[in-house]
């Protein structure tokens, strides 16, 4: 089988499993949730990634017209393009229509991440091109070269979209006024001691699954969490940071969470996503460093084995989850 159509196999799915999880969220109040759950029971029991079967369902429904408008389409009107009866009415999935996908969703960046892969995925190319075309999707690289005059104009849209949305997110401005605080520069002088490339693949090679690198021996996560604990807790031996003052800027920052990741789960017909503060809690627990002798804290901040017994037990609860 060709790289290309296990690649378009896998964003499929991805889709696919993404939707679910929010259907089974919002099913007791969207009747979109209910009907997209039973589509689903009836004809995706069973997924196989070898199969051709998902790439000749897309193409039976989404004709080159189709494609062909979707490429047309400015970046400005993409949103409005979405919400068109034709387009809304379109199957992705049996029985599943790109409106019931936005609808659940919530998130027209991702609806649109989606249809672009799935635009160049469709087409028979060969294995280096499809390689190096999930290489400069997964990174987003703004400067890169392709053949294609297609694919590269859809990718920098996608790019372009992905720009956007950063910088209309509600908290982009206000996050700025942190960097004046103590936790702002701390972060500035953390941020020269890690390797941005390998956290980027950490998160990249997990799907974004920040407990699912934390679980990862070689995470680039738990070197970033060494770097900020010895930082943080030589500044305080020293004199230098005042406990107090780190205290409360993390509450100031933690304010701001809420707003950061409001949504970001998608919805039904109502409902909201958010920011899970347990998980953080969790989390920063797990951090937390071990006791040493006589209830002496240790040197080390940090502890990874906290955090990657952490990351396995949400890994554990998340494959459980999805088995019901």
């Amino acid at each position: 089988m060709s790289s290309s159509v296990v690649i378009f196999n896998q964003y499929y799915y991805d889709l696919l499993t993404k939707v679910r999880t929010i259907a089974k969220k919002h099913k007791d109040n969207s009747s979109t949730a209910n009907r997209v759950l039973e589509s689903m029971k009836e004809y995706y029991k069973e997924f196989d990634k070898s199969s051709d079967e998902y790439l000749k369902f897309l193409n039976e429904n989404c004709s080159e017209d189709f494609w062909k408008g979707y490429l047309e389409v400015s970046k400005e009107d993409c949103d409005e393009w979405l919400k068109k009866d034709d387009i809304k009415t379109v199957k992705i999935f049996n029985d599943i229509t790109i409106g019931d996908i936005s609808k659940l969703l919530r998130d027209n960046f991702m609806c649109h991440h989606y249809l672009s892969v799935f635009y160049i995925f469709k087409n028979e190319m060969s294995d280096d091109s499809a390689t190096t075309i999930l290489k400069i999707l997964q990174t987003f690289d703004e400067e890169f070269e392709l053949d294609n005059e297609c694919f590269k104009k859809i990718i920098d849209r996608l790019n372009s979209m992905k720009t956007d949305k950063i910088k209309s997110d509600a908290t982009y401005d206000s996050m700025d006024s942190l960097k004046d605080t103590t936790i702002g520069k701390i972060a500035k002088e953390i941020i020269q001691d890690v390797d941005i490339n390998k956290l980027k693949n950490t998160l990249s090679n997990n799907e974004g699954d920040i407990f699912k690198a934390l679980a990862s021996e070689e995470s680039g996560l738990g070197e970033l969490f060494s770097t900020v604990g010895s930082k943080v807790t030589n500044k305080i031996s020293s004199g230098e940071l005042n406990q107090e003052a780190i205290i409360k800027d993390a509450m100031k920052f933690a304010s701001m969470l809420p707003s950061m990741f409001n949504n970001r789960g998608g919805g039904g017909d109502g409902g909201e996503g958010g920011f899970n503060m347990a998980d953080m809690m969790k989390m920063m627990s797990a951090m937390n460093g071990a006791q040493g002798g006589g209830g002496k804290r240790s040197k080390a901040s940090i502890n990874k084995q906290g955090l990657r017994n952490l990351a396995k037990r949400e890994e554990l609860k998340k494959k459980l989850s999805n088995r019901k």
